[in-house]
């Protein structure tokens, strides 16, 4: 039923077995797609499907355990995890295990509370993250969270989902269908004007942070630093607090000539070591200062 040629070459390629194929089959009958072809090229087809299937027996607990896992298993098989990041994640089953995760909890009068931690369990029916704080406890069990992973240079990803049980070191989160993509490469860079301290070598200095981004930023400095410098800076990031980490000097704009506008000498960077605690704040205090300007 729905074989092709073309489709049977792909299948033996793939070392589907019998009861892969099987189900194969069955996210095509059993969704609008009028071939096997569409659920096994397109992850976003492939999500579809299952996620129709899921709906259309009861939800995803009414399918057997059994079949469940053909399903996963297909979806590592056909390819459809690696290539979900070059089309767009379209579920939370697309995730993967390992990859960093930021949890923003509710918190009295308006304040949130952000939880970084990593995706540390995955199956059809829910998935988890890594238990890292305090703040994730039994009591938040049945509360709606917001949900946000950062895929580098790509996409960041945001959904709110129901926490549903607490398993040791693992926060169980349900299944979401409703995810918002920002892309990387639409961000508009944000213009603002914090004190900084900077340290390299035995120098230390003072400027100003004239320009943020989820990837780097712009400074104001007293002096020239060269070119590929690492150094250490520290800024206050309103509503997170001090922010610590490793930055690697990209050029001096304007020649290394005062930027009188600015103030001081223009220089470029780029975020380098384990920022993506930092990136996460960044990202957020944009997307709150990128609302406030939308209202306004």
């Amino acid at each position: 039923m729905f074989a092709t040629d073309k489709f049977n070459e792909k299948i033996k390629k793939l070392n589907l077995n019998e009861k892969e194929q099987m189900m194969l089959e069955r996210l095509v009958r059993q969704s609008s797609f009028s071939n096997k072809d569409s659920v096994l090229n397109s992850p976003l087809l492939f999500e579809e499907a299952v996620n129709f299937v899921y709906k259309l027996n009861g939800g995803v607990i009414k399918i057997s355990p059994s079949d469940r896992h053909l399903i996963a298993t297909l979806r590592k098989k056909l390819g459809h995890l690696e290539k979900a990041v070059q089309y767009s994640c379209v579920s939370t089953r697309q995730f993967s295990i390992g990859k960093d995760a930021m949890i923003v909890l509710p918190g009295g009068k308006g304040v949130e509370r952000s939880v970084h931690t990593q995706i540390n369990f995955m199956n059809e029916v829910c998935w988890g993250v890594q238990r890292k704080d305090l703040f994730l406890s039994e009591s938040l069990v049945g509360e709606k969270v917001l949900v946000r992973l950062n895929i580098p240079g790509e996409a960041v990803y945001s959904t709110r989902v129901n926490i549903i049980g607490i398993r040791e070191n693992t926060v169980l989160l349900k299944h979401s269908i409703k995810l918002h993509k920002e892309q990387l490469r639409r961000w508009l860079r944000l213009a603002v004007h914090f004190p900084v301290h900077l340290e390299y070598g035995e120098k230390k200095m003072d400027g100003f942070l004239v320009d943020l981004s989820a990837g780097g930023i712009l400074l104001s400095l007293p002096e020239q630093v060269p070119e590929n410098s690492l150094v250490w800076i520290q800024f206050n990031l309103p509503g997170f607090g001090m922010e610590a980490l490793e930055i690697r000097i990209l050029r001096q704009l304007h020649k290394g000539q005062i930027d009188e506008k600015m103030g001081g000498i223009a220089h470029s960077a780029s975020f380098m070591g384990d920022f993506s605690e930092t990136q996460e704040h960044v990202l957020q205090y944009i997307f709150k200062e990128r609302r406030a300007q939308k209202v306004s």
